[in-house]
């Protein structure tokens, strides 16, 4: 009997036992998104004026500036954070309840020198405590990435509440601007940027490859890389194109078209749309729907040279055609012609892209060191501290080849 009791009495115990951290819901700043701009800022020429905004702004200020042990202000850290019990309030009907998505977000902004000083100190500006386990991107404005990626990543390496497949992104402009987007269709602006991501699998100019763990194994080893490009307008944004960095610091900018070529060139291409003139002098357009490509880069060693032989081989659907009359063009001999004007495409944005970062960057986002690393090891051990000098004068060789596979008729 007085074992069954006090059997009975350790079950008790155990179920009237709370969480010694809990915390609820509504006392926790879930962190969605984070900038970084540089302090003091350039001047914008589409910024608010007026006695009232400038009084405003001017007071917001007071709040942002913190005493520092030592030097001058160097960033604006900006942080947003959902307003839950809003959110939760506004949740019938269409998003907002009428209201706007923009009530439902608050963005802080703390300027400092440090950013776990800056961290703690937006303590001191609200009840909530910050949590970063559900931050969703980074956002560094381009003024910043120039400068250095090394410096500012050291506190979210650091932090332990920081995942490594938060997205990264570089501005074009104010990094804070892109949080304050309100979205149609969308509660958060950070949410909508990660989420734009989803997409890559359809759009080849959008890089997807882009979250804190690679951007660190990067700069980790030494490699060039590429960040995607966002920008934004009132209610929208876009995430196309990308930041071209040299070792840890930005040296300018990819075009959409030159994000195609190195997601083929890498291996990374996902899915996207091929469009080329019309074969035999016709003034028409013909898109191909590429659904499957792969590469293969081969390094080849001449004594101290190295040249690179890039094989691509393409697969897709014939998926539209403009001012193409009568499927009975789409012959043998048609479809043999159209393959080679795809596979020329291919290969000049290739190669042009290659010249591109070869002539005016610099930059080895293609990561040929890396295909040396591996297969070539003894020749990089030799010549692999000359790599910054030998990149821009290696030449490329490369081999195209496109098949069609669905004509859709």
């Amino acid at each position: 009997m007085k074992k069954r009791s006090l059997l009975l009495f350790f079950l008790v115990l155990a179920l009237l036992t709370g969480c010694w951290d809990q915390k609820d819901i509504e006392t926790r700043g879930y962190v969605l998104g984070l900038a970084i701009d540089h302090y003091p800022p350039t001047p914008h020429a589409n910024e608010k004026s007026g006695p009232e905004q400038a009084s405003a702004a001017e007071e917001e200020k007071k709040l942002e500036r913190m005493q520092l042990h030592t030097g001058e202000p160097v960033y604006a850290m900006t942080i947003q954070l959902p307003l839950i019990a809003k959110a939760e309030s506004q949740s019938d009907g269409w998003p907002g309840g009428g209201q706007t998505a923009g009530s439902r977000t608050w963005e802080i902004t703390q300027l400092g020198n440090s950013f776990f000083s800056m961290n703690r100190e937006m303590a001191s500006r609200t009840s909530l405590s910050l949590y970063y386990e559900h931050l969703q991107v980074i956002i560094i404005s381009e003024e910043v990435a120039k400068k250095g990626m090394l410096d500012i990543l050291d506190f979210f390496l650091r932090d332990p509440e920081m995942r490594r497949r938060v997205k990264i992104f570089i501005s074009q402009g104010e990094a804070k601007s892109i949080l304050d987007v309100v979205p149609r269709t969308q509660e958060y602006s950070s949410v909508y940027l990660a989420m734009i991501l989803t997409n890559s699998s359809r759009n080849s100019r959008t890089v997807y490859h882009t979250d804190l763990g690679e951007l660190i194994c990067n700069l980790h080893d030494g490699h060039d890389f590429i960040l995607g490009k966002v920008v934004s307008t009132e209610d929208e944004i876009k995430t196309s194109g990308g930041a071209v960095f040299r070792k840890d610091k930005m040296v300018g900018w990819a075009t959409e078209m030159e994000m195609e070529a190195i997601h083929f060139i890498r291996n990374r291409y996902e899915g996207g749309i091929l469009t080329v003139s019309t074969p035999e002098g016709e003034e028409g357009l013909i898109a191909l729907e590429i659904t499957s490509a792969k590469s293969r880069i081969t390094p080849v060693i001449k004594g101290d040279q190295v040249s690179f032989h890039i094989e691509i081989k393409v697969e897709g659907d014939y998926s539209e055609d403009i001012n193409l009359h009568g499927h009975e063009k789409l012959d043998v001999a048609f479809l043999k012609s159209l393959k080679k004007q795809f596979e020329k495409e291919i290969r000049k944005i290739c190669l042009d892209t290659i010249e591109r970062m070869q002539e005016e960057y610099g930059a080895d986002v293609f990561h040929f060191d890396r295909v040396l690393q591996t297969e070539e090891p003894a020749y990089w051990k030799r010549m692999g501290s000359q790599w910054d000098s030998i990149f821009p004068n290696v030449e490329v060789a490369m081999d195209v080849e496109v098949d069609i596979v669905l004509l859709g008729i």
